[in-house]
């Protein structure tokens, strides 16, 4: 299982087993060949919002990193889960949604049988999403949404997210060649999403709408600056013009698929 910046030294299990973890580099094919030698199942859980150029770019994490994976997958005969993300779009000018999509059409042709999941934005325990803006409603006089607030998100739960990539992987032969868009159970606005963030903390705070160009030009500085936490670039802020929420494309399927009762935001969000 490939995933990001590991802080511990083991991954306990549910049924008490320990899986020892592994540094590898994705952007580094050698590293993947070798690390995921004798694998039967792999999936990759990789990718990044901020880049840390030269080698940590979205292209060589999200597209080519992922095309690595599946060149792993592929000489090993394993199988094959893919975590991409709602928005993926190879012809987006956004490079994160762009790698994204590119990031999949690399797998479809290196490795069709993969299973390719897409979630919304994933909320729990430390999550950069929820987390954070509960952070900044304790220090800023007011929450600010771009544009009225009026873009869609449906938050998903990070256990059913998870769950989702158990009974993708356990029952393969089903969901091969299969794209899943992953949602929790209901549609917030933006502007409904800060509501209840302040309502979990306790907090009261006005939430003013600011114009999407100002979010641009905040973007433009901030960006430039170390990260922290009122870090945002300009690509976030026009990824935040598109709605985040699961389509009803023929053969996409979703949670219920799968047989798993979705989490709603309001029980799901952990202090």
């Amino acid at each position: 299982m490939g995933a990001r910046h590991p802080k511990i030294e083991e991954l306990k299990l549910s049924d008490n087993q320990v899986l020892p973890l592994m540094k590898c580099d994705i952007t580094s094919q050698d590293e993947i060949l070798k690390t995921c030698e004798g694998a039967s199942i792999i999936v990759n859980l990789v990718g990044i919002m901020y880049e840390n150029p030269p080698i940590y770019t979205f292209e060589n994490v999200q597209h080519l990193g992922a095309k690595n994976v599946a060149i792993a997958a592929k000489q090993n005969d394993a199988q094959l889960v893919h975590i991409s993300a709602i928005g993926a779009d190879p012809s987006s000018e956004v490079p994160y949604a762009r790698t994204k999509g590119l990031g999949e059409i690399a797998i479809h042709e290196i490795y069709p049988k993969a299973t390719i999941i897409r979630p919304s934005i994933v909320f729990g325990p430390e999550d950069d999403f929820f987390n954070r803006f509960s952070k900044l409603a304790r220090v800023l006089p007011f929450i600010p949404v771009f544009g009225g607030g009026s873009t869609k998100f449906q938050p998903v739960y990070v256990w059913d997210l998870a769950t989702a990539v158990a009974k993708a992987s356990n029952q393969s032969l089903k969901f091969q060649e299969k794209i899943f868009e992953i949602g929790g159970p209901k549609v917030y606005t933006y502007k409904e999403l800060m509501q209840l963030t302040l309502s979990e903390e306790g907090l009261k705070r006005p939430i003013i709408s600011l114009p999407w160009q100002i979010g641009l030009i905040q973007g433009y500085f901030l960006e430039k600056l170390p990260k922290n936490l009122f870090t945002i670039t300009r690509d976030q802020i026009k990824l935040l013009k598109k709605d985040n929420v699961v389509s009803n494309v023929e053969g996409i399927l979703n949670l219920k698929d799968l047989g798993i009762e979705p989490t709603p935001a309001e029980k799901g969000i952990v202090k």
